[in-house]
Formats: C-alpha cells, structure tokens, sequence
C-alpha cells in the first residue's frame, strides 16, 4: 500500500497550525523577553502551513499559483525559525539576508516555472536557499548554546539537521538519479520528505519550547540564590558553596565579615536610592579585591561576606586591612555627582576544627565585626583563637 503524498500534507498542515497555535497559547505563560521567540516560532509554523496547504490546492488553483506560494510560504517559515533561535540568544535578526533571499527565491520560481520551465532546476535552487536559514539556525544553536548541550537543544538541532538532510538527497537524486516531475510523485526520497516536514514541526516546536522553559528554569534558581542588587552570592548561596570548604579537614578557610558603617546617614541624607547604589559600588569593589577562588556575599542590609578557601588567619587579616584602606581612600560613586566617604568594619575569622557548619564560622567574624563597631568603626578585628 503507496502512502498518499496529498494527505500526508494535509497532515504537514494540520500539525503545524496545531503547534502554532499551542505555543500562542502557553506563551502568554511565559515572562516577556520570551514571547517573541516564541511567538516568532509560532509564526513561522503556520508560514509553513499555509506553505502546505498552497500545494494542497493543486488543481484547485493554477500550478504556477500554488508552487510560487508554496514555495515562498515555506522559505520564510524556516526563516522565521531562524529568527526565533536568533531572539532566544538576543542576536540581530538578519531580515537584510532574508529579503535578499525572498527575492532570488521569487526571481528563481518565476523563470523557471514561466520562462524555461525545469523542474529539475527549480526544485534544487529552493533546495539550497531553503538550507540557508535552517543551516544559519543551527549554527547559532551550537555556537550559542550552553555546553554541554541539553537535551532540548540536541533535538532542536537534529530535526532542523533531518529536512535539509533529505533535502539535499531529493536534490542530488533529481540531478544524478531517477528524476521526478512533482512534489506528489511517488518515490522514496519524496515520501521521506513528506514525513519529515509531517514530523520536524512537532519535534522542532517542543524542543524549542524546552530550551525556552529550561533557560527560565535556570534563572529562576540562580535568582533564589543571588542578591537581586549587588548580583552576589545571597545568604543561601553562600552557606551551600561553602560547605565543602567545611566539610574538608585538611583545608584552611577563614571568613570577613564586613559591615558600612553609618550606613544610615546615607539614606537620611540623600535618599534609598543613593544607599543602593553604595551597596552595589561595595560589592562591585569587594568582587574586584577577591581572588578567582575567594566567595563574595550579601548577607542582608550593608551586611558582606568574603570566605577565603585555603587562607590561614594572619593571611587574611593582611586582606582585610588592604580591603578596608582601599575602601577608606575611595569615594564611593552614589550617583547624580554625589560621592560619599564609605568606611567599613570587618571581622575576621579562621575555621576551627570545631566548626563544622558555616554558620559557626560566620558568627565568629560576626561578632569580630561588631567587636570592630565598637571600637570606633573603620578598622579590622581578629576573631579570639
């Protein structure tokens, strides 16, 4: 029993209006610097229905109708794939290229169907213009994306691979083999691009929508443990990379504990807004003193943390001390041209080997920096042994 080819479009149609019209729906779901990925790919399946619903109307309309049509709709759906994969990874859409390609696909169609008609010669020029967008979206796929590769991505790229695959078969097939004079022959070649283009759109669209749901998944964990402000490390984030630092016996970790002070006259004085920008100059200025190996924090209010794997006492006071007279000699930048004389207090502490959670390491250099506070503010105080 032969498959027939018609049909086979008709299902090529009905499943890319279908997941067109899925991904409208849960983009919506979706924040905002996703919908227009999404609804790009969205866009891009019903071009590519309509693409086969043209063929579909053969005899119904005249061939050269519903070939230009078809052919056209179907370029500019993977184009718009194209663009889809583009958005995703905040790239420059390349619409110059893509109208540039529009028009030699017109040109093409036009002479080949009406001026010296040749199938054979029609069919594998829209072959390779075609594979350019697909070929482009797969590129940015692997040149972009996270390594190594996720799952979602991996089948994205390998049904975008699959219709220019056979593609490029049909093409040197029709050129070196048993040429055919229609997309509804049968042969093969013809019915494997037709369950390609039945299949590749449903596949395509879920992996997409994967990529687009893991990448937010993704933010959405590395928000929970990042202060929204300064983008350190929060509290939580802080006492689960230490832990292993704790964990080993063998290892030396000490800890400053690092608070404004006066912090309140920054607010009274010039507003909460200039109080958020010193804490972010403080933490961008923490992160440039810190070593690469060195774990910089935001525990809450003007509250700072930087643990020191593989630092002994007296090493990390020399830091602390640096990082403080460096602090004290540079104004820091509240915004509008205001500048303020930021001082801090740090607390010093060396793990124990009784300190076997964080927690009892940081409430040493805790009330080192109070002890600090105490003691006229701007200066650095050593934890007791």
């Amino acid at each position: 029993m032969s498959l027939d080819l018609m049909s086979l479009m008709l299902v090529s149609t009905a499943l890319c209006l279908l997941m067109a019209g899925l991904i409208g729906y849960v983009r919506t779901a979706f924040p905002r610097r996703y919908r227009a990925p999404l609804g790009a790919w969205a866009q891009a399946l019903v071009l590519q229905a309509l693409g086969w619903g043209a063929f579909v109307m053969r005899g119904q309309w005249p061939d050269a109708v519903t070939v230009m049509l078809a052919n056209v709709l179907l370029l500019a759906g993977m184009q718009r794939l194209d663009h889809a994969i583009a958005l995703y990874f905040a790239r420059p859409v390349p619409w110059r290229r893509d109208f540039a390609l529009l028009g030699a696909a017109s040109v093409w169609l036009l002479f080949f169907l009406w001026i010296a008609p040749d199938y054979t010669l029609r069919l594998v020029g829209m072959t390779g213009l075609i594979a350019v967008p697909l070929l482009h979206a797969i590129a940015t796929l692997l040149r972009r994306g996270r390594r190594p590769y996720p799952p979602a991505l991996r089948i994205v790229v390998l049904f975008l691979a699959l219709p220019v695959a056979v593609l490029l078969l049909r093409a040197l097939k029709q050129l070196f083999g048993t040429p055919v004079d229609s997309i509804v022959a049968h042969d093969p070649v013809q019915i494997a691009l037709h369950l390609t283009a039945a299949l590749a759109p449903v596949a395509t669209a879920l992996g997409f929508v994967l990529m687009v749901a893991s990448r937010l998944q993704a933010e959405l964990a590395e928000a929970a443990d990042t202060d929204p402000l300064t983008g350190l490390a929060n509290r939580r984030r802080v006492e689960a990379l230490a832990r292993p630092w704790v964990e080993d016996p063998e290892g030396a970790l000490s800890a400053l504990m690092i608070d404004v002070d006066h912090f309140k006259r920054v607010n009274d004085q010039y507003g909460h807004d200039a109080g958020d920008e010193a804490l972010v100059w403080l933490g961008s200025h923490l992160r440039v003193e810190a070593r690469a190996s060195d774990l910089v924090g935001r525990l809450g209010g003007e509250e700072f943390v930087m643990l020191l794997p593989g630092t002994r006492l007296a090493e990390a006071l020399v830091l602390a001390e640096r990082l403080r007279a460096t602090v004290a000699a540079t104004p820091a930048d509240l915004g509008g041209g205001i500048e303020w004389p930021l001082t801090i207090s740090v607390g010093v502490a060396e793990r124990r080997p009784g300190d076997t959670e964080v927690r009892s390491l940081l409430r040493r250099a805790d009330d080192a920096m109070y002890e600090a506070k105490r003691s006229g503010r701007n200066r650095v105080v050593r934890a007791p042994d």
